[in-house]
């Protein structure tokens, strides 16, 4: 099962965290000692993406992504920040991105 970032005080607590990205990914990761299940976050602006169907359904394929891997990240706070081009790109090379993202975060058990 999935945990969600939901309170103002969870997303501000990201000021200091450690940032990686890739050509259509950001993720911001925040690592916590005590922390066994990681709990995952989207920001997306309108700016990015003015549709709202368009920013769901980004939300949605990432969430299936971490689905499928959940039993392999260790616990960590995840904030996904989406970029323009994201939207393009098919659901092979967006799971391959945020694999690649989790590699750079050493997000992997």
């Amino acid at each position: 099962m999935l945990k969600f970032l939901k309170d103002d005080k969870d997303f501000a607590a990201f000021r200091t965290s450690k940032s990686f990205q890739n050509r259509f990914l950001k993720i911001r990761v925040r690592y916590a000692l005590n922390q066994n299940i990681p709990r995952f976050g989207f920001i997306i602006p309108k700016k990015v993406m003015p549709k709202v169907v368009d920013r769901n359904k980004v939300k949605r394929r990432i969430k299936s992504i971490l689905v499928q891997s959940m039993s392999k990240v260790k616990g960590a706070d995840v904030i996904f920040y989406p970029q323009k081009g994201l939207l393009k790109q098919d659901f092979q090379t967006l799971t391959h991105d945020v694999h690649e993202l989790f590699t750079k975060a050493r997000l992997w058990k």
